[in-house]
């Protein structure tokens, strides 16, 4: 008799029992193996036994490895069309570039960035725990990538907030004016290809 039970956290486990045996095979996010037996009257397994627990985790890994690459397309896609709603970005960088001296000589009015919500990262902030899933072990490009537009993005977004409330220091006014630009040009890249890796 076979059981097959998934998690919602992808942990899976496999009970097999057969007359006496009860194994549990446990995986874990990171696919390591712990065997336990309980009740066992003989020795070993019989051959019947072993192809059945061998057919359940292959079906196991099978199931946990599509799970995470729906995840992994579900959350880029998702991803992607934030990027695509961060019309504030531009606006910001079209504003910098329309102002003929930088925040040194004049600060930044409230009128000059464009609102915060206008820079949406919630898609971003409430999957944090899941970003990993772009990454894998022998690549973690887009990973890297991600991580590194939204950090400017956040950082970008709060001072936009700071400057709209009066608030923000004349360093972070010139970062905003030289470098908004420049995230504005990763915006549209990551656009234009539909990828953070391009």
């Amino acid at each position: 008799m076979y059981f097959l039970y998934i998690t919602g956290s992808g942990d899976i486990s496999i009970i097999v029992s057969d007359i006496g045996h009860i194994m549990h095979v446990i995986f874990i996010n990171n696919v390591q193996v712990m065997n336990v037996t309980a009740g066992s009257t003989s020795s070993g397994l019989p051959d019947s036994t072993l192809i059945g627990i061998a057919a359940s985790v292959g079906a196991a890994l099978i199931i946990y490895t599509a799970r995470q690459v729906w995840e992994r397309r579900k959350l880029r896609k998702a991803l992607l069309a934030e990027v695509e709603q961060m019309k504030g970005i531009k606006k910001c960088a079209d504003r910098m570039r329309e102002i003929s001296t930088d925040p040194s000589s004049r600060a930044l009015q409230p009128d000059d960035v464009p609102a915060p919500d206008s820079i949406p990262t919630v898609i971003y902030e409430n999957n944090a725990g899941q970003v990993g899933l772009l990454g894998s072990f022998f690549d973690t490009e887009e990973l890297e990538k991600v991580v590194k537009f939204y950090s400017k993005v956040l950082r970008y977004r709060s001072i936009i907030r700071d400057v709209r409330d009066g608030e923000a220091s004349g360093a972070d006014q010139e970062d905003l004016y030289d470098d908004i630009r420049e995230v504005s040009n990763e915006r549209n890249q990551i656009m234009d290809s539909s990828s953070f890796t391009n």
